[in-house]
C-alpha cells in the first residue's frame, strides 16, 4: 500500500502551536529518548536565528484512538524539543532567552505563572526570526504501521551518530527487542503508560544531563550511582547492551554467548539466535521472565543498599577492570541461588560483606585483553555462586512465575506523569484533618467507582495506590496525627498505611479483610469485583507499606451503580444515557486500536 508524500516548509510558531495542542506523538517502541546536551540545543536555534539550512524532520500521518490527526515523529525528536523548550525558556541562545511577549501562547502561559520569563529577553526582531523559520517537512499520509515502522529503520541504520545499541534497537521489533527494553526502562526509571506518548511529555522520562530539568536524573540511575556504566555510556544505551546479554541468559543460559556478535544477531529477526530466542521466550512466557529479571535486579540491589558503598568499590580493591563483565558474573550468581535453587536471602548484609574486594579474590581471570566467552561467564559465575550461597536459605514452595513481585512504585509513579488517567493516589482511609480518624467507606466507594471510570476511558492496566500523600501539606498532616516520617520520591510524598492500619484495625491484615468486605457491598458486576479483589497487593517500599489496587479493561464497560462513568484529567464524569451508544462505539474501537 502506498502513501502519498508530502514535503513542506512549516514555520516555527505553527510548529509550537501544534505541538502545544498535543498534535506530535513519540513511538516508544524505537524512538530514542531525548539525549541532546544544552550546546546541542543552543547550536540548532542558533541555525534558525541566523537562516542557516537543517535537517529534514520526517513524519507519518497518525491516527488516535479518539479519531484525532496528529503527526508520528520518526526522525527529528531531538530539534522539535529544542524548539518548544527554547520557546518556553528552558535554556537561552548567546545568553537570551525567548521573549514570551511574542506568541499569544506563551505570553498567556507567563500571565497565568505556567512559563516564567527568564531574562536577559532576547530582542522581538530576533524572536521573529526564530518563530518564521520554515522548518523542512516530510510527511507520510500512510497509516499503515508496517511501513512506518520500516521508514524508521532505513531512516536510521545508516546514521553515524547513532550508538551501536541505538542502531540495532532502530526499527527492530518483536518480542526480544521490547523485552530488552522493557527490562532496561525498569532499571532507568524511565517508563510511561503506553509507548505513544506526547512529545512534550518526553521530557518527564528522559534523563537528564547538565543544564537539562528532565524527569530521570542521570547521575541516580543505578548503573552510574553504582559506576558500573557511565553517564555518556547510557546516554549511548550502553545499559541496553548489558541488559540484552542478561535478559539472553535468563531465556537461554546454555546458548547465550557474550559478544558484539551474537547481539547484533539477536536483534536480527531473520537470525538462528532470534529465534532460539523466541522459542525460550514463548516456552517461559514473557512476564515471567520479566519479572525474574526484575526480582532478581532488586534483591541484589536491595543487597547492595545494605552498605554505603558503590558496586564498583565494593567489589574492586584497587582500580575497576571489565565492570560491566563483573556485574554479568554476580548477577548471574544472584539468578542461580534465587531462580535456580529456589532460594531466599538470609541475610543480606552478610550478603553483601561477601561481595567485598570479589573481583581481586576470584575475578582476576577478566583482568586480560583477551575477549571472554560464554563458557568463562558461565564458569566465573558457578564459582561466585559457591561463594555467595552460603548467604541464602530454602524457600518454602516453588514461586515459578514470581507471583508475589510488586511492579516498582517509582515505576507507577512515573508513568503517572504522562498518562493521569489511569492513576490515583489515597494517603488512607481515615479522617485525620480533624483529628478524629473516623473510617471513610465513602472513600472505598470512591476508589472502585474511580477503578470502573479509569477502565472505561484507557486501555491497559490502571491503579490506585493507598500511602501516598497528594502533596506535601497533606504528608505533614499525616506525619503530626502518626508521629511516622514519610518519604520524598520527586514530587510524591510517600507515607504509607501501616500506621493508620495498626492504629485503627489492629493490623495490616484485619485493614486488607475490611477492604475486601466493603468491595463484596460495591454496586458493580460480580466479575469485576473479583478483579479488584484478586488484584490487592501490599507491598514494601523503603520500609514503608503500600496497597496498590490494579484493574483492567474488559470486551464492555464497567458500571457503577447503573451508569457509566469516565475520567477526564483526576475528575470522574458520567456518560449520559443518550451517549451511551457513542460512547460504547469509541470504547471498542480504543480496545482494538491497542491490541494492534
Amino acid at each position: 500500500m502506498e502513501g502519498n508524500l508530502s514535503i513542506k516548509g512549516i514555520p516555527v510558531l505553527t510548529i509550537y502551536s501544534q505541538c502545544v495542542a498535543g498534535k506530535f506523538i513519540i513511538n516508544r517502541r524505537y524512538q530514542r529518548k531525548l539525549v541532546w546536551s544544552i550546546e546541542e540545543k543552543e547550536k540548532f536555534i542558533d541555525s534558525l536565528l541566523n537562516g542557516f539550512p537543517i535537517p529534514m524532520i520526517i513524519a507519518a500521518n497518525y491516527r488516535k484512538s479518539n479519531d484525532e490527526n496528529a503527526f508520528e515523529i520518526l526522525d527529528g525528536m531531538q530539534r522539535l524539543n529544542a524548539i518548544i523548550s527554547f520557546i518556553e525558556c528552558e535554556f537561552s541562545v548567546n545568553g537570551k532567552y525567548f521573549n514570551l511577549e511574542t506568541v499569544a501562547q506563551t505570553k498567556s502561559q507567563k500571565e497565568s505563572s505556567e512559563i516564567l520569563q527568564k531574562e536577559p529577553v532576547l530582542d522581538i526582531d530576533s524572536c521573529a526570526k526564530v518563530l518564521d523559520y520554515p522548518v523542512p517537512f516530510s510527511v507520510c499520509d500512510n497509516n499503515n504501521s508496517e511501513k512506518v515502522d520500516e521508514s524508521f529503520r532505513r531512516i536510521n541504520t545508516g546514521g553515524r551518530t547513532l550508538s551501536k545499541q541505538d542502531v540495532r534497537q532502530a526499527g527492530a521489533l518483536g518480542q526480544i527487542p521490547d523485552l530488552i527494553r522493557d527490562c532496561s526502562i525498569y532499571i532507568r526509571k524511565d517508563s510511561s503508560h503506553s509507548n505513544i506518548v506526547d512529545l512534550r511529555n518526553m521530557r518527564n522520562i528522559s534523563l537528564s544531563n547538565k543544564g537539562l530539568g528532565y524527569g530521570i536524573d542521570l547521575h541516580g540511575i543505578f548503573w552510574s550511582k553504582h559506576g558500573i556504566i557511565t553517564t555518556e555510556n547510557i546516554r549511548m544505551s550502553r545499559d541496553e547492551e548489558l541488559v540484552a546479554h542478561l535478559v539472553s541468559y535468563i531465556i537461554n543460559p546454555n546458548q547465550a554467548q557474550t559478544t558484539s556478535k551474537y547481539l547484533d544477531a539477536i536483534y536480527d529477526s531473520t537470525s538462528q539466535e532470534s529465534e532460539s530466542l523466541n522459542i525460550g521466550i514463548n516456552k517461559k512466557g514473557y512476564d515471567p521472565i520479566y519479572k525474574q529479571f526484575c526480582f532478581v535486579f532488586e534483591e541484589l540491589k536491595k543487597t547492595l543498599d545494605t552498605g554505603s558503598d558503590s558496586f564498583r568499590k565494593l567489589v574492586f580493591k584497587e582500580s575497576p577492570a571489565k565492570t560491566t563483565s563483573v556485574f554479568q558474573v554476580v548477577y548471574i550468581a544472584f539468578y542461580k541461588a534465587l531462580i535456580t535453587h529456589n532460594l531466599q536471602v538470609a541475610n543480606y548484609l552478610n550478603l553483601r560483606n561477601s561481595l567485598e574486594n570479589l573481583f581481586d579474590m576470584h575475578l582476576k581471570a577478566l583482568d586480560s585483553d583477551l575477549k571472554w566467552s560464554s563458557q568463562d561467564r558461565e564458569k566465573l559465575s558457578e564459582s561466585i555462586y559457591g561463594v555467595i550461597k552460603l548467604h541464602f536459605k530454602p524457600k518454602s514452595g516453588t514461586d515459578r512465575y514470581l507471583s508475589s513481585w510488586v511492579e516498582s512504585l517509582e515505576n507507577i509513579l512515573n508513568e503517572s506523569k504522562t498518562e493521569q488517567v489511569c492513576y490515583d493516589f489515597k494517603m488512607g482511609l481515615h479522617q485525620i484533618s480533624d483529628g478524629s480518624g473516623k473510617f471513610h467507606e465513602s472513600t472505598v466507594d470512591k476508589i472502585v467507582k474511580t477503578l470502573t471510570a479509569m477502565t472505561n476511558s484507557k486501555a491497559g492496566d490502571c491503579f490506585v495506590v493507598l500511602g501516598v500523600a497528594d502533596n506535601e501539606n497533606a504528608a505533614k498532616t499525616h506525619k503530626k496525627h502518626y508521629n511516622s516520617e514519610y518519604l520524598k520520591y520527586n514530587d510524591f510524598c510517600i507515607v504509607g498505611i501501616e500506621s493508620e492500619a495498626v492504629m485503627y484495625q489492629k493490623s495490616i491484615e484485619n485493614y486488607e479483610k475490611k477492604i475486601l468486605q466493603l468491595i463484596a457491598k460495591q454496586p458493580i458486576s460480580e466479575k469485576f469485583k473479583q478483579v479488584i479483589k484478586s488484584n490487592i497487593v501490599t507491598f514494601t517500599y523503603n520500609n514503608r507499606e503500600i496497597l496498590l489496587f490494579k484493574a483492567f479493561r474488559s470486551d464492555n464497560p464497567e458500571r457503577y451503580n447503573g451508569d457509566i462513568y469516565k475520567r477526564n484529567l483526576s475528575h470522574l464524569e458520567i456518560v449520559d444515557r443518550d451517549s451511551e451508544f457513542d460512547f460504547l462505539d469509541l470504547f471498542r474501537r480504543e480496545s482494538n486500536h491497542a491490541q494492534i
